[in-house]
């Protein structure tokens, strides 16, 4: 029971080209972490800044060495990618706050339309046209 506990909290360190500039060494970085990319990539450049050739020789053997992040989720996902939420107060993303009153606000305006569907598929007209489809 402990080992899947342990498998499940494990995460690996990939390269996300999606979301990265060059090749995605620091979005990696910054997923694997759990931390905002952009603070990465202010330690690369300052790392570029003090210690030039030891920043950039690790940057190349990651690039060579680490895997692509694999997709998990089709790019058509109904999950959009701004509606994550914050772990910490650094991270980019929306309060719970916010978060509610975005959903509150997409049911709002999705309601007329399954008002739309609701009365279409309950009306006599609808059970009329189906009896004619099924012969």
């Amino acid at each position: 029971m402990s080992e899947s506990f342990g498998q499940e909290s494990r995460r690996n360190l990939y390269r996300d080209p999606q979301k990265g500039r060059i090749a995605g060494i620091c979005a990696g970085l910054a997923d694997y972490f759990g931390v905002e990319t952009w603070i990465v990539r202010l330690l690369a450049i300052s790392g570029l800044i003090f210690a030039g050739f030891i920043t950039f020789t690790a940057y190349i053997a990651a690039w060579f060495l680490l895997d692509k992040k694999p997709v998990l989720l089709t790019p058509d996902s109904p999950i959009p990618a701004t509606s994550r939420m914050k772990a910490h107060s650094w991270q980019a993303g929306m309060t719970p706050l916010q978060a509610l009153d975005k959903v509150s606000r997409e049911l709002a305006a999705l309601e007329p339309r399954v008002q739309q569907i609701e009365k279409l598929v309950t009306s006599k007209e609808f059970t009329l046209q189906r009896e004619f489809n099924k012969l």
